[in-house]
């Protein structure tokens, strides 16, 4: 099963500044359109908290938990996209809007020069949907939540936001209904994607 796709090699270079509402559009469908068609049934619903309240005796000092507040706030990709002169990093912005629902965004972080090294400008972020979850589960490694994705565009598909650690957020790609319906085969998808393509804060 594969999660979170990577981008096609196939951008073309872009001008500084005439071109980054442009930047953020290739970068946005190139990054997040790959979601939907990537591979993950669906069970019971609520919450899974950790007994410990979250704090465990890992190397990360900090265990993961299922609950929707551990998915709020801004985060930035680790991974580093080279287009042409610039480099980008995606970041996403999650902001709770219910019980089970958060709003997701998605800018850039725009570099000038290679490596996304340096100062860089924010673009965006921009609302891409709703993600609404009908359940989530936790152990002490690896908590996640299934759902849904509504986009902007009016298109859905499945999504799964696993957290590896606290401030480890790796969004995989699903089915409706799930193909992926346990933790352990989350767990087993998160292991095959490149540390570059999640997001840490």
């Amino acid at each position: 099963m594969t999660a979170l796709c990577p981008m096609p090699p196939s951008f073309s270079p872009l001008p500084r500044a005439a071109m980054v509402p442009a930047a953020l559009v290739t970068l946005a469908l190139g990054l997040t359109l790959p979601l939907g068609a990537c591979s993950g049934r669906s069970g019971g619903d609520g919450d899974v908290a950790l007994s410990d309240g979250g704090w465990g005796g890992g190397a990360a000092g900090m265990a993961p938990v299922a609950s929707i507040s551990a998915l709020e706030g801004d985060w930035v990709q680790k991974g580093c996209i080279q287009v042409g002169a610039q480099s980008f990093k995606k970041t996403l912005r999650a902001r709770t809007t219910g019980r089970a629902t958060v709003d997701y965004y998605e800018g850039v972080l725009i570099f000038a020069g290679n490596g996304c090294a340096g100062a860089s400008q924010q673009v965006g972020p921009s609302k891409l949907g709703v993600v609404s979850f009908a359940r989530s589960d936790a152990n002490p490694a690896m908590a996640a939540r299934w759902g849904e994705l509504h986009t902007v565009t009016g298109t859905r598909s499945g999504a799964i936001w696993a957290l590896p650690a606290a401030n480890r957020l790796c969004l995989l790609g699903d089915e409706i209904p799930s193909t992926q319906p346990t933790l352990s085969a989350v767990a087993a998808s998160v292991a095959t994607l490149s540390a570059d393509n999640c997001f840490t804060r």
